[in-house]
């Protein structure tokens, strides 16, 4: 009764060792073949190199393509202490340090805590060439640790492959193959300086982490094809361990180079280097707003991953997202203020973001409210802010060749909203009276969550479940809500102004008077219709003409788009956002005013702040030279921030109106908006004032280094007593106390720009090299001064001034 399952068993193992053994000989003969039959020495066309998976933050993937097809390799990290095993995507809630990460990956690092002692355990790596990455991981002495090696599951990322362990030469072999070639195999290396203490092949990775969860140590699995590998290894006495993966097409040749970088000391040589050299090239702030730019650049390219569908590699909204979506995702508004925070650094990635949302545009025109790779949303949109991201995305960059590519598009969006949907009705001006409302179009095409019904149309607003839609409803014939939107109505009349601007710079002069005079109309419909002197602010307004009491950051929009009379506006700001009874505090703004019934609920966009409400409120404060409220609005952002972040390394979706997460995704692109309004205080470019610069009698010092702008590089100070600019390395500006400086303009032999003093103040120019100078102040002669060693100075009054200079040889 025993004997015969165990000679079942034992028939069975020798079969799969059989099965084992006729794969190994396959792998060998592959890589004979490689040297032996390749009828030219084979070479990749592309690799891209990066942690692309959404599932493996502490991974790498390399997308190389070679013979006009792809084929993919990926290698992760697991960790093991007291029976707990933490890999994939188990390690996002474990993330410690959201390190430093340059966007062409010189030089990245991010750590996680192993549950259940929270040991902290420190990725760093390092792109040498084309085809090699060198890291190391560091944690306590003996630490276990895995290299898990696969071939990543997004559709189009190639054909079949096998992975092979080397136990002398502590590696993992892999190797894929390619349509209609025969011989030449693609060939990938993972190799470590520490002894194995355990390896395996696996047909899935499913089955490795199984492995480690139930026995705590890699074996090989006796079935299936080695889709997959692993080997165990320890950080030994010195708590560190290195490791090399690398692409190829010889396995000699790969063995060779691996074994030679992996020599003492090398690759902590090459780590250091690269980390004090992106650390002097990147954009660093200092002082007032510590670390804001660095936060920005750590969470943004930390959330960088591959949309195989498009091609294009840019941060998804959030790697966990990204996980339930498809391998990638972006919100329309997320993506465009994705691009922004990206510009500080990534031209690339940039470009790549602006590009991943306007391809998902429809036929219609309608960019969507999601792009992912599980899909689009053809029935509804969102805040169209892209061409004002796009116009301040040129000002940095200075990339025509996007600003041209990205105008049909963002023209053919704008034209949307009010074209004829077909039977005369106009998209989303459903009562037609020349204002819009959000809403959600009814159609037989499938759209992520559904379409046509209300939830689609808050949907459309960003602000999904917003108390303001409380008391809407969805109209089954016009597909929108009943209530014209202070919010939409702005933004709208905002990205008429903007592509009128655009299309100047690409010299489409009719375009660009027609949508300048489009803004004019709807600047003033909005001002004459959404107006209400009783409670001095604009408001939503229902159909049958009621006002919407319902007061949220949007009804703060029409400051953005230069609508409200300035006396509207500091009505605006006086009685409502500097008011502690609705928004005011000592964070803000929540996204529902503080007296609303449904603020103390404090749920998503009931009362949270929100970063990109917020960064678009500061816009507004900026536009209207509220410039002493938007210093201490840009502090409360920062304070708010760098609470989370400094404590946890999160940036969070939303936040509590008394500070700290509210619940959302903890490593959410766009909370790092927060971060932007204070480096916005140091130096800026908007479609207003153009070159802005200085903050309003600051509290503290602080220095802005290396901020690309306008084909310059800026170096700005700001402090209670001094401004300062340097472009290109040379200072131009100083003046002795905090000032605000906007629409600094140079020209052969010219100066201007206008000036806020809080006080009487000393400037200093260093523009022209010698002579004397003409200067007027608000259009008045203000006498000549002498340019001596490359300097001269004039007073102006406190207050808000027009200077000009004019050279005199």
């Amino acid at each position: 009764m025993i004997d015969k399952p165990v000679s079942e068993r034992t028939a069975k193992l020798a079969a799969a060792g059989a099965w084992r053994s006729l794969l190994f000989v396959a792998f060998f003969l592959s890589m004979m073949s490689t040297r032996c039959f390749a009828q030219a020495a084979p070479a990749f066309e592309s690799v891209k190199i990066g942690a692309f998976d959404a599932e493996a933050w502490n991974g790498l993937v390399f997308l190389t393509r070679a013979f006009d097809q792809p084929a993919a390799f990926a290698v992760r990290v697991g960790s093991q202490r007291g029976g707990r095993f933490l890999d994939g995507n188990a390690i996002f809630d474990a993330v410690s340090e959201v390190g430093p990460h340059a966007p062409d990956g010189s030089y990245c690092r991010m750590a996680w805590r192993q549950p259940p002692s929270q040991v902290r355990v420190t990725l760093e790596w390092s792109r040498v060439n084309e085809t090699t990455v060198v890291g190391r991981l560091t944690a306590s002495h003996n630490f276990r640790l895995v290299l898990e090696t696969y071939f990543p599951s997004l559709s189009n990322w190639g054909g079949q492959g096998l992975y092979h362990v080397d136990q002398e030469d502590r590696a993992i072999f892999g190797q894929r193959f390619f349509d209609q070639v025969f011989g030449p195999t693609a060939q990938f290396v993972v190799m470590v300086d520490q002894p194995l203490i355990g390896s395996g092949t696996y047909p899935s990775i499913a089955q490795l982490q199984q492995e480690m969860l139930s026995s705590g140590k890699l074996t090989s699995s006796l079935l299936g094809e080695p889709n997959n590998a692993g080997i165990e290894f320890t950080t030994g006495a010195a708590g560190t361990a290195h490791f090399v993966a690398k692409v190829g097409w010889s396995r000699d040749a790969l063995l060779s180079q691996a074994r030679d970088l992996l020599q003492s000391g090398k690759i902590d040589s090459i780590l250091r280097e690269k980390s004090q050299a992106y650390a002097q090239e990147r954009p660093t702030v200092t002082g007032l707003f510590q670390d804001a730019a660095h936060a920005i650049g750590n969470s943004m390219f930390w959330n960088t991953l591959y949309a195989p569908s498009n091609n294009l590699i840019f941060p998804s909204i959030s790697r966990h997202w990204a996980h339930g979506w498809g391998g990638w995702v972006v919100g329309e508004w997320d993506c465009f203020f994705g691009a922004l925070l990206t510009s500080l650094e990534s031209k690339s990635e940039t470009e790549a973001g602006v590009k991943a949302i306007l391809l998902a545009q429809t036929s219609t025109g309608l960019v969507p409210n999601i792009a992912s790779g599980n899909g689009i949303t053809p029935d509804r949109s969102q805040p169209p802010v892209g061409s004002y991201c796009v116009w301040k995305i040129y000002q940095r960059l200075h990339d025509r060749q996007l600003l041209e590519w990205a105008y049909p598009r963002l023209k053919k969006w704008h034209e949307w909203w009010f074209a004829n949907r077909g039977d005369g009705q106009p998209w989303r001006d459903g009562n037609r009276d020349g204002l819009l409302e959000w809403g959600s179009d009814r159609g037989s095409a499938p759209s992520i969550g559904g379409r046509g019904y209300l939830q689609a149309a808050k949907w459309e607003s960003g602000m999904d479940d917003s108390p303001m839609w409380d008391h809407t409803t969805y109209n089954p014939h016009t597909y929108t809500m009943d209530l014209d939107d202070v919010g939409l109505n702005s933004l709208y009349a905002l990205d008429a102004e903007c592509l009128s601007k655009i299309a100047l710079i690409l010299g489409k002069d009719e375009d660009a008077r027609r949508f300048s005079a489009e803004y004019a109309h709807m600047k003033q419909l909005v001002q004459a219709k959404l107006w209400n002197p009783a409670d001095g602010i604009y408001e939503n307004r229902y159909w049958d003409g009621r006002f919407s009491k319902r007061l949220s950051p949007t009804n703060f929009y029409p400051l953005f788009a230069g609508i409200a009379t300035r006396e509207q506006a500091a009505r605006m700001v006086k009685e409502h956002l500097l008011n502690p009874k609705e928004f005011w505090g000592e964070y803000v703004i929540p996204t529902i005013a503080r007296d609303d019934p449904a603020f103390p609920g404090q749920f998503y966009w009931r009362g949270d702040i929100w970063g990109p409400t917020n960064y678009m409120v500061y816009e507004g404060l900026n536009r209207y030279r509220f410039d002493k409220v938007a210093l201490d609005y840009a502090e409360k952002n920062y304070n708010l921030f760098m609470g989370d972040w400094k404590r946890n390394q999160h940036d969070d979706e939303q936040y509590f109106a008394w500070g700290g997460s509210a619940g959302g995704d903890k490593h959410y692109t766009w909370g790092a908006l927060l971060c932007l309004v204070g480096l916005e205080q140091y130096v800026d470019a908007n479609p207003w004032d153009n070159l802005r610069f200085g903050a309003l009698e600051p509290p503290a010092s602080g220095e802005f280094h290396r901020v690309k702008l306008e084909g310059h590089v800026y170096d700005v100070s700001v402090g209670p007593a001094f401004t300062r600019l340097a472009r290109d390395g040379v200072t131009r500006f100083q003046a002795d106390s905090g000032v605000v400086v906007r629409d600094y303009t140079l020209k052969p032999s010219e100066v201007s720009f206008t000036v806020h003093a809080g006080k009487s103040t000393l400037i200093t120019t260093q523009e022209f090299a010698s002579g004397s100078l003409l200067v007027k102040i608000d259009g008045k002669d203000s006498g000549r001064i002498a340019v001596q060693d490359g300097k001269a100075s004039f007073s102006v009054p406190a207050g808000e001034h027009k200077v000009e200079l004019q050279s005199r040889k």
